[in-house]
């Protein structure tokens, strides 16, 4: 595999850098600092590989909302009926990639966000803030990065038909 051109590098680092600059003004507002890392993450796939299916909307969305969503049942949980941390934990980040494996969601980074959910003691506002603020600023900026000129060409993202192929156009 070659390395990308420079244009291409240029929008990895000023994209990724400019959308968590944006990102972590959002979460400045916040009692959450801790989904930045998440969202780093996320800016991996969605700058370095954006034709990937993990940077597609679906994935990197409904990932985060799905991953977040099943740490915080798994953390009201705990509070519910208590028990080894490490377990409700370890079983969160499981079944959020269970969840995200079923619904066709996978986004690597999300996987975190169970642990964050439990390290922050969040509760169901997390999803309003940081968790929506954070992945519209990426989204809106991997966007519009990732529809400047490059060599990739068309589109924000390429449409993905049935398991996993890239349709054409």
């Amino acid at each position: 595999m070659k390395p990308p051109p420079p244009r291409r590098i240029a929008v990895q680092i000023f994209g990724t850098a400019g959308a968590l600059l944006l990102a972590n003004h959002a979460l400045s507002f916040t009692q959450h600092p801790w989904l930045l890392p998440s969202l780093g993450g996320s800016c991996v796939i969605l700058f370095g590989m954006p034709r990937g299916i993990m940077a597609q909307p679906r994935s990197f969305i409904g990932g985060h909302l799905l991953a977040t969503i099943t740490g915080l049942v798994f953390r009201m949980g705990h509070a519910t009926v208590g028990g080894p941390l490490a377990l409700w934990i370890a079983f969160a980040v499981g079944t959020a990639l269970a969840v995200m494996s079923v619904t066709r969601t996978i986004h690597s980074p999300a996987g975190a966000n169970p642990v964050v959910v439990f390290a922050e003691g969040a509760d169901w506002n997390f999803l309003l803030a940081p968790l929506l603020p954070g992945l519209a600023t990426l989204f809106l900026v991997a966007w519009v990065s990732n529809n400047a000129p490059s060599p990739w060409g068309a589109g924000p993202w390429p449409r993905f038909g049935p398991r996993g192929t890239l349709k054409p156009g």
